[in-house]
């Protein structure tokens, strides 16, 4: 069994692959559905899930439009979203290009595949900065390393300024001017911001297409050494892997990138670059 042809990479299947071989052909060659439990404590992390989703709407619909206030009055029963709210408001678009697009999708192809990344926001200022902002609600931010080196940021920028040319007067995007924020709201709306450059973007391009090659070309897909890895697996009972971890130790925006990815993406209505 091997992939579709019509099979599009995105940040959250590369990730899975980058974590654990085992996890990727179970998810997305087997399609297995979830056998098990993210985290012990099922509730709460349901409630916490429907938050952060609850969360990100309200900013798309800022962005339509809707005046933030009129948004504000619907958040008496919920303190914690409230905050997050205020932080938005507060510092959330700080030093944003004026021209914003909210969950915009792009694609572009890449060692014969598809690859593909859903933004949070997309600010720009043609001729200028080209801002990728991606708002975070878990309560610990992570650090600058650790958010350098992740899928996302690589395969964010990387897309960008492959595909976004459309978006910026039909001019390619110089990778010198893209920069990608990190805005965790649940922190006070800290920013971890990271610039781009043509350096970088050979040696992302290179990475992912690396990925890509060895994923079509595998006839087997290995566990994880890494038995952290493990903890917050879902396939993890099929592998005889251990129980659920603790809610709080879960990355929650890594969670909620990947579902949004999953249930979100209309391959229909995605921009591509021509070639």
């Amino acid at each position: 069994m091997s992939l579709s042809d019509d099979f599009a990479f995105t940040q959250g299947s590369l990730g899975d692959y980058a974590d654990c071989a085992r996890r990727f052909e179970l998810r997305f060659i087997k399609r297995l559905r979830y056998p098990a439990l993210e985290v012990q404590d099922a509730l709460q992390f349901e409630t916490r899930t429907r938050q952060g989703a609850r969360f990100h709407k309200m900013v798309q619909q800022h962005l339509l439009g809707v005046p933030a206030e009129a948004l504000a009055e619907s958040l008496a029963d919920d303190e914690e979203l409230a905050r997050w709210w205020a932080n938005y408001r507060a510092r959330g678009l700080t030093d944003l290009p004026a021209q914003r697009l909210s969950e915009i999708t792009l694609q572009t192809h890449l060692a014969g595949r598809r690859l593909v990344a859903k933004y949070d926001l997309l600010a720009l200022a043609p001729g200028g900065a080209a801002v990728i902002v991606d708002w975070k609600t878990g309560a610990r931010v992570p650090s600058q390393s650790s958010l350098r080196g992740r899928m996302q940021t690589i395969v964010y920028r990387y897309v960008l300024a492959q595909a976004g040319a459309h978006l910026y007067a039909d001019e390619r995007i110089p990778p010198e001017r893209i920069r990608m924020d990190y805005v965790y709201v649940a922190s006070d709306g800290e920013r971890l911001s990271f610039a781009y450059s043509a350096a970088q973007m050979r040696q992302d391009e290179a990475l992912l297409a690396e990925m890509i090659a060895a994923i079509d070309q595998a006839d087997q897909f290995a566990l994880t050494n890494e038995l952290r890895r493990c903890r917050f697996c879902s396939y993890r009972s099929l592998c005889d892997r251990g129980g659920a971890g603790r809610l709080e130790d879960f990355d929650i925006d890594e969670y909620e990138d990947e579902e949004e990815e999953t249930f979100a993406l209309d391959f229909d209505q995605i921009a591509e670059i021509e070639f």
